[in-house]
């Protein structure tokens, strides 16, 4: 075996194992939640209060989801789904996935408001599979709140998200990695909406997917607020909805069409050719005699 085979085999051989463990990941996060109250009419004699009721219809709760899916290439085709609804006022819940294409999981945790923690992570293993894509996603309601007559209320927590993809985007990966957080807050007098707040943080990370390319590696955390004024004489009911998702996709395209040469570089490849072809016939003469 000449060098040059040896030089090829050799940096297969090294490339394989990056292939095969290189990974885009997606990771979201939301804790720490709190609230504070201000008296919007002090001379109204109502002490501002945010008290827990059970609502007589629907009741706060929580679903979370988990999806891989790998198609194209040579390994097996996969798709698996995990998909759970919790029960009456019940939040804490989990799922996940795990196989040879990644990992997706998602979870509620905590047994008040100022406990619940929220987490999504998506993560795909980039190889020559062809395309795989993972997907967590979390979303509860609080409808439980009931909030005095002329108060403002403002919710706070804690976002965290980090998007990262593993290869340059010179290489024969295309990868994207998003992350989504979406909170809503509506409050209700007497079943009708009378105001209510809304705040959506995105954060994105991709190579080659885009003329545009966002950057290969983000991560942000953000002091989010939720802020509602009932400015009724009567208490209002509060609708809360939390969100996150995780989504993380790699791509194998070395099967797309190789771009024409310019004939320069046609005329240098026959040169080199022709000069490897050289070489090795005066080896050979040297070798004969």
């Amino acid at each position: 075996m000449n060098k040059f085979a040896v030089s090829v085999v050799v940096a297969a051989t090294l490339a394989s194992p990056l292939l095969a463990q290189a990974q885009v990941r997606a990771d979201a996060s939301l804790s720490n939640f709190s609230y504070t109250l201000v008296d919007l009419l002090p001379n109204d004699g109502i002490v501002p209060s945010l008290t827990i009721v059970a609502p007589a219809g629907f009741a706060g709760a929580s679903q979370i989801s988990a999806n891989l899916r790998q198609y194209g290439g040579t390994l097996p085709s996969l798709d698996d789904n995990r998909a759970q609804f919790t029960t009456r006022y019940n939040r804490d819940i989990k799922a996940s996935l795990d196989s040879a294409a990644g990992k997706s999981s998602a979870s509620v945790t905590g047994t008040d408001f100022a406990s619940l923690q929220f987490r999504t992570t998506a993560s795909t293993t980039s190889s020559v599979a062809g395309t795989r894509r993972a997907h967590a996603s979390v979303s509860s309601s609080v409808v439980e709140f009931v909030l005095s007559p002329g108060t403002q209320v403002s919710f706070f927590a804690d976002f965290k998200g980090s998007a990262s993809t593993a290869k340059p985007a010179s290489s024969l990966f295309r990868e994207d990695v998003d992350i989504e957080g979406s909170f809503s807050l509506v409050g209700y007098v007497q079943d009708r909406a009378i105001g209510g707040d809304s705040k959506v943080i995105r954060v994105k990370a991709a190579n080659g997917y885009y003329d545009a390319s966002p950057p290969a590696m983000v991560s942000t955390k953000e002091r989010f607020s939720l802020t509602f004024d009932n400015n009724s004489a009567l208490s209002s009911n509060l609708d809360l909805k939390f969100a996150l998702n995780s989504s993380a996709d790699s791509e194998y395209y070395s099967m797309l069409p190789l771009p024409v040469p310019e004939p320069a570089t046609t005329a240098m490849l026959l040169a080199g050719l022709g000069l490897v072809a050289g070489a090795a016939r005066r080896r050979r003469k040297i070798q004969g005699n």
